[in-house]
């Protein structure tokens, strides 16, 4: 039995566009990262970052749209680690260990959202999210534009990108 899962590709080339592709086994996610893989979980996306185990050993170039996502999701890792190399992003394991598709929500946010928002949440709120006016067509110019905020205002504990409805 052929096992397929769907995922997404965010090449380190920011010239090339993120894509969806089916990876038919580990080889096919070797393959599709140039390497041996380490996942990272993604927490709240419920999804993992396929990714070199040795890109850093082999000095690959920085994928700067999968260090802005893993920036986002984990403040602790700003500026003291960078994720290389060509990734992928798939689903958690199921119960069996297996890989799963890349969530619907996922694809939805990154090819069918037509507009995003950057929101902030500050130390003396740990409970809400507040905005701003400023909207974004592409979800990594919205998250180049939170984390710099977050660096520059002291009061923000935790940032996000999320569809803008307005």
């Amino acid at each position: 039995m052929i096992y397929v899962i769907h995922a997404i590709q965010i090449p380190q080339d920011e010239e090339r566009p993120l894509y969806k592709v089916a990876i038919e086994n580990l080889a096919g996610m070797q393959a599709a990262v140039g390497g041996y893989i380490e996942i990272i979980d993604l927490g709240p996306l419920t999804a993992s970052l396929v990714l070199d185990e040795e890109g850093k050993l082999a000095q690959k170039p920085i994928n700067r749209r999968a260090t802005l996502l893993f920036w986002l999701l984990f403040p602790s890792v700003r500026h003291h680690d960078v994720i290389v190399g060509d990734v992928l992003i798939v689903g958690y394991p199921d119960k069996d260990g297996n890989t799963t598709d890349v969530p619907t929500k996922v694809v939805e946010l990154l090819f069918e959202t037509k507009s995003y928002k950057a929101e902030f949440q500050t130390y003396d709120d740990a409970n809400k999210f507040n905005g701003n006016l400023m909207r974004f067509d592409d979800y990594f110019v919205a998250a180049n534009y939170a984390l710099g905020k977050a660096e520059s205002w002291s009061a923000v504990e935790r940032c996000r990108v999320v569809p803008a409805e307005d």
